[in-house]
Parts: structure tokens; sequence; C-alpha cells
């Protein structure tokens, strides 16, 4: 009794190393070919929201990729959404006005200079909290080499701020500092500033709801032949088990001493 009872823990301890093995198995990309730091912020906002994520190295080696469980899908696009990630990534000043021929005219020259305007802008407001994401327009026209009159410089900025923030009451201060941030822009009636919400995520109901779903989910993230290796594997492990028990059951039967007939 005692060496079948140990027989038949090493069983279940067998599968239940394959269906952890078959859980490791489990998940789907979110978000692939994602710069390093933009998936750190995606897997700290998924993360602290409760929802299990890994973060490995996209299939051709180009980028990140962070995996969560399907039935999670619908909450984590949610919570990425009112946090405005995974943030595109901003270019710098060098890569803006990086050289790609032997000279360039000068429209594209100022084109070059109005886009570090704005992205140098859309930084700044970033680093305001509750800033999602901004998208900033400025107007820039030509100065008239005649000293004629033109007309003045303005900007157009949308404000994107996570659900629950409301900056309307700071309009006055961003419309100062996008002014004075911009040349020839002297007119703060000239910056315009439009705010909106972006969407929340999932109620708790909801989100309850989603879970009573989680093992067919699951399942249904693996791929077959993760599934195939994994059976393999266990069914491997309990033939190897119960014939290692058969042995030592024949090895104690051939040990014990023959029986003495006593007449």
């Amino acid at each position: 009794m005692n060496a079948s009872n140990a027989n038949k823990r090493l069983v279940f301890m067998a599968l239940l190393l394959a269906c952890l093995a078959l859980a490791g198995c489990s998940g789907s990309a979110l978000y692939s070919h994602l710069e390093e730091q933009q998936a750190n912020q995606v897997m700290a906002a998924l993360l602290g929201s409760g929802i299990k994520a890994d973060k490995n190295l996209s299939a051709d080696k180009k980028g990140w990729e962070v995996r969560i469980a399907e039935n999670d899908f619908p909450r984590a696009m949610a919570i990425l959404e009112s946090r405005g990630l995974p943030r595109r990534a901003s270019l710098t000043m060098g890569e803006i006005f990086k050289r790609e021929g032997f000279a360039t005219s000068a429209t594209q020259q100022k084109a070059l200079y109005v886009f570090g305007l704005e992205e140098s802008m859309r930084q700044k407001l970033l680093k305001i909290d509750g800033v999602v994401d901004a998208a900033v327009s400025i107007a820039l026209p030509d100065r008239d080499p005649l000293g004629g009159d033109t007309v003045d410089s303005s900007a157009s900025v949308f404000i994107y701020q996570a659900p629950g923030v409301d900056l309307r009451d700071r309009e006055t201060d961003l419309k100062v500092g996008v002014k004075d941030s911009i040349e020839g822009l002297d007119d703060v009636n000239k910056v315009t500033i439009k705010f909106f919400t972006v969407g929340g995520a999932l109620p708790a109901g909801k989100a309850v709801a989603g879970q009573s779903k989680t093992m067919p989910a699951v399942l249904a993230s693996i791929s077959p032949l993760a599934i195939a290796i994994t059976i393999a594997v266990a069914v491997l492990l309990a033939l190897a088990i119960a014939f290692g028990g058969r042995v030592r059951a024949r090895l104690a039967q051939a040990k014990q001493p023959p029986r003495v007939w006593n007449g």
C-alpha cells in the first residue's frame, strides 16, 4: 500500500508539473515591435491593474512584445487607452534635422523647424499630470522680406486627459506657456486649446463577469503544438513512474525469503 500511494503521489506531481508548464505557454501578443521603454510602460500599467503580463523579444527580434491571456484583452485595451499607452515615440531634434541629401529647400527646412516646435511643445504637455496625450499644430507664416504686414503666428492644441481629470481650469496657464514657447506668437488669443477625455477602464461588473470564462479563454490562447508537447511530456512521465513502480515491486518480491512448508 505504501508503494502504491507513493506511485500515485508521483503521478499526481507529474501531472501538476505538466499543467503548470501548459499554463506557462499561454498568452497572446497584445503589442509587438515596441521600444523597450514603451513595453515597460505597458507592463507597469497592466501589472498595476492586476493583469498578468509578460515581456519578451518579438519573434523577429525587432523590438519587444507584451503577452497576456486573451480573456484580459478588453480590459487591458481599456486600461491602456485611458493612459494613452503605448505612446508614440517622439523624435529628437537630431533625428528631425538629420540630413539625407546634399541640400534641402527653404520649404523643407521650415517644415522641419515647425515640426520640431510641435514635438517640443507636445513633450512639455505630456509632463503635466493628467495629460495622456497631446497634439500641437503651429501656423508660422513667412515674414515679408520687404517689411510689409504679415499674418500673426497661431497655435492649436488638443489635450487628451485621463478619466477623472479636468484641466480646463488651467487653460489660461497652458495658453501662456504655448505662447511663450513659439517665436512670433505674441497674442495669447491666437492660441486655442481643446480638451478631450479618453475612455476609462471597464466597469468592475464587466471585468468580473469576464473572469468566469478564464479557463476556456486561456486554453483557446494556447497553440496546438504546445498542448501536444505538454500532453506527451505528461504521458511519458506517468509511464516512467508507473514502470519504475512495477520494477520496485518485483525487486521487493524477489528479496522476500522463500516460504517453508512445515508439513
